[in-house]
């Protein structure tokens, strides 16, 4: 089991907007909280801790920081808070940071290598791993599925600098037990759940979290690429006739998707506009991301999507003319010329 939830051992992997800044709320609520990090935020992390702006106000707290595995050890709690495309040479190496009853949370967008690890919904034919997000199943084999809980995240925030991040919205998580009850004879999830709600994060237990990670791809694969084509906030792309059937194209063929691996998306296309268009002038991460020269993460939410969708044999042919024209733009060096609010959707 975990250390007594008086005194867990948590390391965030990587000091962007959102490992910012849930170790801001993390150690200001009294917990023991490491950081790995690199480059800027490293230094700027050991020079002035961790702050975040947010809603309750500003919250800073000095933290552990390295970016020596090694130099952290042994944690009860890992949240992994780094872009998909950096998993496959990054999550071999923090074997360090794993003992026996660690509890790791990936809090990565898009398809999580972990969703088919004993999965309960009967598979026939199901594939091993998915290659547009673990190259040569390789992190499959890092870590059972009972030792992970599945984690989406519905967090608003901006990296304001290294090591300050700020966050105008409720910080909200869903969580649920990445294997089969049989597997999960150890759970980790319930001392997770009470650390992270006692640091001020509203969180969602669900019994089915593949459904949740699913409408979060949904979420995901209607906004992050077509924004980076047409330059859009989400209330732009949500709310424009034109935009809002390419959609609904987007998200039936998602739908189709996750239905064909036993699972239900927990919103309507209606809810899904709805949604979108209230979250207001908000540019989206992958926009954000564009802007700056920074790669796509186009593998976990498009690619991953049309891999399993092609191992069903469900036709998604605007999943794939959107994945072509966001790749047309990153490769082109394309932006658009919409000013930035300079706020980030997850």
């Amino acid at each position: 089991m975990l250390a007594t939830i008086a005194s867990p051992r948590i390391a965030v992997v990587g000091a962007g907007a959102i490992g910012t800044t849930l170790a801001a709320r993390l150690a200001v609520a009294g917990y023991s909280v490491s950081v790995l990090a690199r480059g800027e935020s490293l230094a700027a992390i050991k020079r002035q801790g961790v702050c975040l702006i947010d809603q309750q106000g500003q919250h800073t707290a000095n933290v552990t920081v390295s970016d020596n595995c090694g130099e952290l050890g042994e944690q009860d709690i890992v949240l992994l808070c780094t872009k998909a495309h950096a998993l496959p040479s990054l999550l071999p190496q923090l074997t360090p940071l794993f003992g026996q009853h660690t509890c790791l949370a990936p809090m990565v967008n898009g398809t999580p290598w972990w969703l088919l690890m004993n999965a309960e919904q009967s598979l026939p034919a199901k594939p091993l791993h998915i290659e547009a997000v673990d190259p040569g199943g390789k992190l499959v084999d890092c870590l059972p599925a009972s030792a992970i809980v599945g984690c989406v995240v519905y967090i608003t925030a901006q990296l304001k600098a290294p090591g300050i991040a700020c966050s105008n919205t409720p910080l909200r998580l869903v969580l649920g037990e990445a294997g089969t009850p049989e597997t999960c004879t150890d759970s980790r999830l319930p001392a997770l759940i009470e650390v992270l709600e006692s640091a001020g994060i509203d969180v969602r237990h669900t019994q089915r979290i593949r459904d949740a990670v699913w409408s979060k791809i949904a979420a995901n694969l209607t906004s992050n690429p077509l924004s980076v084509i047409t330059g859009t906030t989400l209330a732009q792309l949500y709310s424009h006739p034109s935009l809002q059937k390419v959609v609904g194209q987007l998200f039936d063929e998602t739908r189709l998707t996750a239905e064909a691996y036993g699972c239900q998306l927990e919103m309507t296309l209606q809810q899904l506009l709805e949604l979108g268009e209230s979250m207001g002038a908000v540019s989206t991460s992958m926009l954000q991301d564009h802007r700056q020269g920074r790669v796509l993460e186009l593998a976990a939410i498009v690619e991953g999507v049309i891999e399993l969708a092609d191992h069903k044999r469900i036709p998604v042919p605007t999943i794939k003319s959107i994945l072509h024209l966001t790749r047309y733009c990153e490769d082109s060096g394309l932006h658009h010329s919409y000013a930035c609010d300079g706020k980030e959707k997850c």
